[in-house]
């Protein structure tokens, strides 16, 4: 262990500060370490014993004091009772490129301080004046040729970004090609960045998110059956970046860029990400529950679009719903006898009410949605072939670990952790399958179970706890549900793709019994080209 500056008093002892301007200087050109031995052999050579060493990493030099490295040992040399004789530094543009500053600081550690600084590269000291001098001449000169380099470098990335190019890595999702690329076989003349398997999983992963109906948690599940493994963090940022929207952002441009690459997403899907995101940090969620205010922060005013706050009136053992910031929005829970209008509770019933299907057409809409979900279920054969396609390459694997095994290739360690290994991303794969398939194999079925179910929603809401009545209430109404105080009503901007559908084919079925058979466009049926859920996925 070194000795302490703080009980050494001699002329011959020195520390050491070493850098370099970037992570990739630092990781492939070995240039700390080669500062590092050429201080070691000044010192030797000249009789000094470097008792402390700073730096060792990279460090931007735009700011002397925002090097972490170079702060620290500052403040120890200020600190130190027993100063050391001298700083070694390899050359001066690796202890600062700040120019007037830089000076500034070596006069103060030489004249206040009495610490010199001595260039090994060259021998310069600060010890006598012409040293001094050069050692100053050697600081404004990096400063200068720093300067040169900005006025140069900065012009030429700017424009770089402008075209739509991007600096560093591609995020994962996607593979990079460049004249910089090291990996074997991605060496281009020109930055492409292309859309990989893992991207193209990815996007669906954007579709549950964007759903609303999956946590990052079962997004990380449904990944890792695919042969994907994320970390939750990683995940989050993967969410927030507009890269996968193909926009470019940089703290070099002054507002975002078309990127020059393919997208994964649409910006929309992007946008419709965010404000999932937003409405998970609502805050609302933890909460205090109570069965007698089951529509507690699931309702919104129509005012403000504040959510509606629970309370309870323990006098008179009433429940309450209130807006929290426009006066006069409030409403019973529950209808009393003296209630003037009908409670909150029941207003909701009465709601769901209004989507509950006539028996007769029935089998009608069974036959439409039969034609809708052949149509749209393109997505669900895809997943169920990646599936099955990433299940068939696991098992070859884990047989040519057997294989291998037999033939006594491989340890007994090594076997059995691979085998272990396998045989756990194949249960994973295996819980997937059966959520898909069944969707295909039993589509009458499902189909027959979900309008039984939306033909009772309102009794199925009665029937539930407290738990099922919120899951329920997000899954039919994602987008919300607005409470009208003027008009004792209630209002919703989104509805589940499916409840919608089965309720527009309804409602234009009852339309055209009375006479309303013009093929009008407003007539007609749109909704989104994707996957949708049943409403028996909720339930």
């Amino acid at each position: 262990m070194p000795e302490s500056t703080d009980t050494v008093n001699s002329n011959f002892i020195v520390w050491s500060y070493t850098r370099v301007s970037s992570k990739d200087q630092f990781e492939k050109n070995n240039s700390v370490d080669n500062q590092i031995v050429k201080n070691k052999s000044y010192a030797a050579e000249n009789k000094f014993q470097i008792i402390e060493e700073f730096g060792g990493t990279y460090e931007s030099a735009k700011s002397d004091f925002t090097r972490k490295e170079f702060k620290r040992l500052i403040d120890r040399v200020e600190k130190s009772k027993k100063k050391p004789f001298a700083i070694l530094v390899f050359k001066m543009s690796r202890f600062s490129r700040t120019g007037g500053s830089a000076i500034g600081l070596v006069n103060y550690l030489v004249e206040e301080l009495g610490v010199n600084l001595i260039e090994t590269s060259s021998g310069i000291t600060t010890e006598t004046e012409r040293g001094k001098a050069a050692i100053y001449e050697s600081l404004f000169h990096a400063y200068k040729e720093n300067l040169e380099r900005k006025e140069i470098i900065i012009p030429s990335m700017k424009n770089f970004l402008l075209k739509g190019y991007k600096f560093g890595i591609a995020p994962i999702g996607y593979d990079h090609f460049g004249p910089r690329v090291r990996r074997e076989g991605f060496l281009s003349t020109k930055q492409k960045l292309v859309i990989n398997e893992t991207g193209k999983i990815l996007r669906e992963a954007w579709k549950w998110k964007a759903s609303g109906f999956y946590s990052d948690a079962q997004i990380i599940h449904k990944l890792e059956a695919r042969g994907i493994k994320i970390i939750p963090q990683k995940l989050s940022k993967i969410w927030r970046n507009p890269f996968y929207c193909g926009i470019l952002i940089s703290k070099m441009l002054e507002e975002p860029q078309e990127g020059h690459w393919e997208p994964l997403i649409s910006v929309d899907e992007f946008m419709k990400v965010q404000h999932v995101l937003e409405n998970n940090h609502s805050g609302y969620e933890h909460n205090p529950e109570n069965e007698m205010r089951p529509l507690t922060h699931l309702i919104k005013c129509d005012q403000c679009n504040s959510f509606l706050v629970g309370y309870e009136v323990l006098k008179k053992k009433l429940h309450y719903y209130r807006c929290p910031k426009c006066n006069g929005v409030s409403l019973n829970a529950n209808t009393t006898p003296r209630s003037q209008k009908i409670g909150a509770n029941e207003l909701f019933i009465d709601y769901l009410g209004k989507y509950a299907l006539d028996e007769k057409l029935i089998p009608i809409l069974k036959l439409q949605l039969e034609k809708i979900f052949d149509h749209f279920n393109n997505n669900t054969i895809a997943d169920i072939g990646m599936l099955q396609k990433r299940l068939k390459e696991l098992k070859e694997k884990q047989k040519q670990v057997k294989i291998r095994n037999g033939l006594g290739e491989i340890d007994k360690e090594t076997y059995e952790l691979t085998i272990k290994h396998l045989q756990e991303e194949i249960q994973k794969i295996e819980s997937q399958l059966p959520r898909f398939q069944p969707q295909l194999s039993n589509l009458n079925k499902m189909i027959d179970v979900s309008l039984e179910k939306v033909s009772n929603i309102s009794k199925i809401w009665v029937s539930s706890d407290l738990e099922n009545k919120r899951n329920l209430c997000k899954l039919l109404f994602p987008g919300g549900i607005y409470y009208d105080v003027k008009n004792h009503i209630y209002l919703t901007k989104e509805m589940n793709q499916y409840f919608k559908i089965v309720h527009s084919l309804s409602e234009e079925y009852k339309s055209n019994k009375k006479g309303n058979s013009q093929d009008f466009p407003e007539n007609s049926l749109s909704v989104a080209r994707t996957r949708f859920e049943l409403v028996t996925s909720g339930l």
